[in-house]
């Protein structure tokens, strides 16, 4: 009877911060075809585990030696899909930054280093992740553009190892030089072809710089392979075997870990109760919670927004022409305006206007009243939170006997559907987990009465709003 032998040869499993298991509910690995091919003829398996995968060699009787030797400098690659892409983007960080985040069209690029390999399943080797800008076919144009149009670009391509590689051949079939020359074009562009079939599929980086390489215009990481250019992946696992982790040595342990995506967590407290008058008090969210194992922390809210309220110094419709600017930028900008001018000016009314201060992070910024200019840092400073920087602006605009115009802290923030609100922010970020958050708790004060013993936690579908260097989940409670 022949005994038909197969030893391990890597176990992959995939987790996710998200469960309590801390195991993924998504990722679908396959070999790429080139993969198969290179598990074929050396008599190897893919199979599925419950939490990853798994590949194996056939052997000889000793169980190591294998009976087919493919040697050692190899590379492994799977394309990694998702099985419900919006649920998982969802709940998942894949920046690597905040000047680096991915986006719909990039590449996930997962990477072993043969130097730190594990054959402990208790602590698996965790794959590195990087971010490539997208994927492309072997023989693709590149056609891109710059602010300051140089007249001539120096385009240069290097592989997965930082060597430069040539992109096609002349008219005498001779390798192109490793740097290429690209003029700008009448239409403001620059366009190359650039010709990888002759090379490994895998990472390649695309450098235009200056003729000397003193100055880099733009680079583009990418990831080529024909076989994979319209698949709808999430991204590529490389796992790569040479001298430092030789292909059947030790069954090798490797990881996937997705982090769980984190928001700062914004609630809209919108007062439609006759039993709540922010004229005389006020609400205050605490959290009373505990982490009890859970990645949460006790966090604090505090006041988001601040607003003040702008009413002309005489009634009458000349109030309705003192106008209202902001400069300064910021996404979000400082401070929204209720408009231009002020408004509502009557024989019997004075005209009034409304300003929030909605981002208390921006420093430089200008409100201009009636030609008067208030610069943050100048005129008046902005204080810790956004209550504190509008009441230094208004202690600024009442010093100002120029500005015909009265200004005062108004009781609430912003109206929604014409109902008072006030808004808190978490002032760290909080974590998407299975497990809800308990006890973030709606005071009322004076007291202080419990309004709501556990706010609503924001829904991983839920609206959320990215901004420069914040990303943040909207939660709205009616009460």
């Amino acid at each position: 009877m022949i005994n038909i032998n197969y030893t391990r040869l890597f176990n992959l499993v995939v987790g996710h911060g998200y469960f309590k298991d801390g195991h993924d509910r998504f990722i679908i690995l396959t070999p790429t075809g080139e993969t198969k091919s290179l598990l074929k003829n050396g008599k190897m398996l893919f199979k599925n585990l419950p939490h990853g995968v798994t590949v194996l060699y056939r052997a000889e009787d000793d169980e190591v030696t294998p009976f087919v030797d493919l040697g050692t400098n190899q590379h492994l690659v799977f394309k990694i899909e998702i099985n419900d892409i919006n649920s998982f983007l969802n709940i998942t960080d894949l920046d690597e930054s905040l000047s680096r985040r991915y986006q719909s069209r990039n590449i996930i690029y997962l990477t072993n280093d043969p130097a730190q390999a594990s054959s402990n399943k208790n602590s698996p080797q965790v794959l590195n992740s990087e971010i490539l800008d997208t994927l492309r076919n072997q023989l693709f144009t590149f056609t891109y553009s710059i602010d300051s149009s140089p007249a001539t670009t120096f385009l240069t391509v290097t592989d997965r190892s930082d060597i430069a590689v040539s992109v096609g051949t002349d008219t005498e079939g001779d390798p192109l030089p490793l740097t290429l020359p690209v003029t700008l074009q009448s239409n403001g562009e620059y366009s190359r072809q650039i010709d990888l079939r002759d090379k490994p599929k895998g990472k390649y980086t695309i450098t235009i710089a200056n003729s000397d390489g003193s100055v880099t215009y733009k680079t583009e990481e990418i990831y080529a392979d024909n076989q994979l250019e319209n698949k709808n992946i999430l991204g590529i696992v490389d796992l790569e075997y040479n001298d430092d982790n030789e292909l059947y040595g030790d069954t090798e342990e490797y990881k996937i870990l997705f982090n769980r995506l984190n928001t700062t967590w914004k609630y809209f407290i919108v007062n439609k109760s006759a039993n709540l008058d922010f004229s005389s008090e006020s609400v205050a969210i605490s959290d009373a919670g505990t982490a009890n194992g859970t990645p949460y922390i006790t966090n604090v809210f505090s006041r988001a927004y601040a607003s003040i309220l702008l009413t002309a110094d005489s009634i009458g419709p000349d109030g309705n022409e003192i106008t209202l600017s902001y400069s300064g930028g910021g996404n979000p900008p400082a401070v929204i305006l209720s408009g231009k001018t002020l408004s509502g000016g009557t024989d019997t009314d004075a005209a009034t206007a409304v300003i929030t201060i909605i981002n208390n992070d921006i420093e430089d910024f200008t409100i201009s009243i009636d030609g008067v200019d208030f610069t943050e840092g100048v005129e008046f400073s902005a204080g810790t939170t956004a209550t504190a920087t509008a009441s230094n602006l208004i202690t600024a605009i009442e010093g100002e006997g120029s500005v015909t115009v009265g200004a005062e802290t108004m009781d609430y923030d912003v109206l929604i559907n014409d109902l008072q609100t006030v808004v808190f922010e978490s002032d760290e970020r909080i974590p998407f987990f299975e497990t809800p958050k308990l006890k973030i708790e709606l005071l009322k004060e004076p007291g202080p009465e419990r309004i709501v013993p556990h706010l609503s936690n924001p829904s991983p579908s839920g609206n959320k709003k990215e901004y420069d260097d914040k990303l943040e989940s909207e939660i709205y409670v009616f009460i």
